[in-house]
């Protein structure tokens, strides 16, 4: 009979090992399908169980650190356009399946094409490689990248004569620039340097160290209080003189969330951003993150090969002005009304 009973517990055990439910693919669950399958803002985020839903007890969400129920809305109130931390606990019986995953949420509303003219062109040296790019007091300043060559300039616009110059060492690799409080603030790529001038006579006052938050320098801009950095994932950072983070954003339009971002321009309260090696520019809210318009500027593009790419956005009295790594233009560009 110990025999009987013993061989009766162990047969009983091996059924109970191969009822048990190991995993979320078992469930046939629709949980890792967020990432690549976005959400609208202000849709409803359903998580499904296709097998086995009769064996749940429980399940426990949370989203980017949040408790979460199913079948809920995502909005400003609990969620960011871009990538959201989803977490969820499954319980059955005593036990419960573990699972993390992303979700990407997408603006609602769809970006809208500008309509633009070239009123003027003018010359652009064309040995920069244009990393970082504004106009100030009747000068264009640029920033030119690669080692060996890193510098920033300044000239007049409509010539490619250099009033300024300033050489980065051979190791650096130079990005994005920015003006604020008569200070010239620029990166590098991989360094992890933040160079800060003056913005008059050029000379260097300190050097910052690029914050661990942020992949790579790419490109900067300022909307008058505070620099604002990409690194060429979805994440704009919005840092003080010292580079302390005060927040951050995703940007994302009705279709994709859009990586790769670059050169920076801040424009009548609105985020412009170069998406490196494409020819277009975006138009983002500073706020949301929600890319509102967009320009297409395959008709001006002198890309030649993988590097020369649009890459330079200046606001310059009521128009912009346009350039690229290594062209020999700019373009002036008025908005259509």
């Amino acid at each position: 009979m110990k025999r009987v009973a013993f061989t009766f517990f162990i047969l009983v055990v091996l059924i109970s090992c191969e009822n048990k439910i190991n995993s979320l693919s078992e469930l046939k669950s629709n949980f890792y399908e967020f990432k690549e399958r976005p959400v609208h803002s202000g849709g409803i985020l359903n998580i499904e169980f296709n097998a086995h839903a009769d064996k749940i007890d429980s399940v426990s969400l949370i989203l980017n650190g949040v408790p979460f129920k199913n079948n809920t809305p995502l909005d400003s109130s609990n969620s960011t356009l871009g990538l959201n931390k989803l977490q969820m606990k499954v319980y059955i019986g005593d036990d419960y399946i573990w699972g993390e995953t992303v979700v990407s949420v997408l603006s609602s509303f769809k970006e809208t094409p500008i309509e633009f003219e070239v009123v003027k062109e003018y010359p652009h040296p064309v040995e920069l490689f244009t990393e970082g790019f504004f106009f100030h007091n009747n000068k264009i300043y640029e920033s030119a990248g690669q080692k060996g060559k890193s510098k920033l300039v300044n000239y007049s616009l409509g010539s490619s004569s250099y009033i300024q110059e300033k050489r980065q060492d051979k190791e650096d690799f130079s990005e994005g620039i920015a003006l604020l409080n008569d200070k010239i603030y620029q990166l590098t790529y991989r360094q992890r340097k933040v160079f800060v001038y003056n913005a008059g006579s050029l000379e260097l006052i300190e050097t910052l160290k690029l914050p661990d938050t942020v992949r790579e320098g790419w490109g900067m801009t300022t909307n008058g209080k505070e620099l604002i950095v990409s690194d060429g994932t979805q994440n704009i950072f919005f840092f003080d003189e010292q580079f302390n983070l005060k927040r951050k954003i995703q940007v994302a339009g009705y279709v994709s969330i859009y990586t790769n971002l670059n050169e920076l321009e801040f424009i009548n309260d609105k985020l412009y951003a170069n998406v490196w090696q494409t020819n277009y520019i975006l138009v983002i809210n500073p706020d949301s993150g929600v890319v509102e318009q967009y320009y297409d500027l395959t008709s001006l593009s002198e890309t030649k090969g993988s590097d020369d790419v649009l890459n330079g956005i200046a606001s310059y009295k009521n128009t912009i002005l346009v350039t690229g790594k290594n062209w020999g233009r700019i373009y002036e560009l008025a908005i259509k009304k």
